[in-house]
């Protein structure tokens, strides 16, 4: 579903998506994409998630700001997995 949501935002073909696939450094994702990318997790996974929630994580797993080849669709399962155990 991530990398489908992905897809969606920054229209590109699915099958451009693998799990290690930079989205800014390959993909084009700006800032407001993620915004948009947490809305839409709120959506699928049904809970409200504060936006600064968003750069929290990605500061914490990211201390050295490499974010132009870190942020992933595997690292946005990472930020979905933290949201729903939080949850739990």
């Amino acid at each position: 579903m991530v990398r489908q949501i992905v897809s969606d935002i920054l229209v590109v073909p699915l099958e451009s998506i693998e799990p290690d696939t930079p989205l800014i450094a390959e993909l084009g994702a700006e800032s407001i994409d993620f915004l948009d990318l947490v809305f839409r997790l709120e959506e699928w996974l049904k809970v409200k998630i504060p936006i600064n929630r968003w750069d929290t994580y990605v500061q914490a797993q990211m201390p050295d700001r490499n974010y132009d080849v870190g942020i992933t669709s595997s690292f946005i399962v990472g930020f979905v997995s933290d949201v729903v155990e939080t949850k739990s």
